[in-house]
């Protein structure tokens, strides 16, 4: 897989430099989706959905529930719901978190939220529920999935500003996919949602094999402030794309993270290993939010490719970076 994964990308990446018109960009675009889609589909346990997307229904398919962390007691939130203001605190911070493609257990939310319960206080905290859309092959996923629930919590961040909650207020934690829809959102309200954390965003299709563009992926200026953490560049995550206002590069954001080194030479295991990877973000995340346990980033210039880091510039990575 990773051979594979590489020789598309080598390939695509080399017509991309050769300097080729729009149009046999889009064409490249289109004959590499394909491929490289099926093959990640082809290593998922149980296999995606390939049918039935027509007949499911926003309103039902993608919920939300809410709680405030001071007692927590999630609820689930409605566009339009009449009884917004009780089961949100209009006069503190809103968080929404963002699962991935085919977290059908939740994993993100098993390991994110108790933490975030506990160390962030006097907030809304809100989990975004879009497994129905998740559960599809990677292509659908990524281009017809991610729009739509963006577009649904475009419409219920819209409402709340109408009743005069102030987006710049609102955060959004998005893991794989769930960071480009972060993104994705923050375009349709561009500049005034307030912070995004995108959790080793999905760089197949949108980053690589071929770059689609800041207007149709994550980009720094989807939100005021959007911190971007990788941990498996050119393969499950973002490649050479570095797009947040803030970007941390733990083992310089390759696989393999520690702890997610490959135990054979099989396809299977190094499926896992890349995954453990990926979600290594969401560790380092999850990690972060104990004041404790600051981890922090070195900013290091670059000196002809070689990184200098004499007496670097600091920050801690999560929701406590000085920006």
């Amino acid at each position: 897989m990773a051979q594979v994964v590489t020789f598309l990308v080598a390939l695509l990446g080399c017509c991309a430099l050769a300097g080729a018109a729009t149009d046999l960009r889009s064409l490249i675009e289109v004959l590499s989706e394909g491929p490289l889609a099926r093959l990640l589909d082809l290593y998922m346990d149980p296999p995606p959905r390939t049918t039935g997307f027509s007949t499911l229904v926003p309103q039902t398919s993608i919920r939300l529930f809410c709680t405030k962390t001071s007692e927590p007691r999630f609820q689930e939130i409605f566009v339009g719901d009449v009884n917004v203001q009780n089961k949100i605190n209009f006069t503190l911070p809103l968080t929404i978190a963002i699962h991935g493609w085919l977290d059908k257990n939740q994993t993100m939310y098993s390991a994110l939220t108790p933490t975030y319960l506990r160390f962030v206080k006097n907030t809304n905290y809100c989990v975004l529920d879009w497994r129905p859309y998740a559960e599809f092959g990677y292509q659908i996923a990524a281009r017809q999935s991610a729009p739509l629930v963006a577009q649904y919590l475009f419409g219920f961040l819209q409402n709340l500003s109408l009743l005069y909650f102030p987006l710049e207020r609102v955060s959004l934690i998005g893991y794989s996919m769930g960071g480009q829809i972060a993104g994705l959102t923050g375009k349709l309200l561009p500049g005034r949602i307030g912070t995004i954390y995108a959790l080793d965003p999905a760089g197949p299709l949108f980053s690589h094999p071929i770059d689609i563009g800041s207007q149709r992926r994550l980009a720094a200026s989807d939100a005021k402030y959007v911190q971007v953490i990788y941990t498996s560049r050119y393969t499950a995550g973002f490649g050479k794309v570095l797009d947040g206002a803030q970007n941390f590069l733990p083992n310089k954001g390759y696989h393999p993270q520690p702890g997610c080194e490959t135990k054979g030479d099989g396809l299977g295991e190094f499926t896992v290993a890349l995954q453990c990877s990926h979600r290594y973000a969401v560790q380092l995340f999850v990690s972060s939010l104990n004041p404790a346990n600051p981890i922090q980033g070195n900013k290091c210039p670059t000196v002809f490719g070689v990184r200098v880091c004499i007496r670097p510039t600091t920050d801690r990575l999560g929701i406590y970076a000085q920006r």
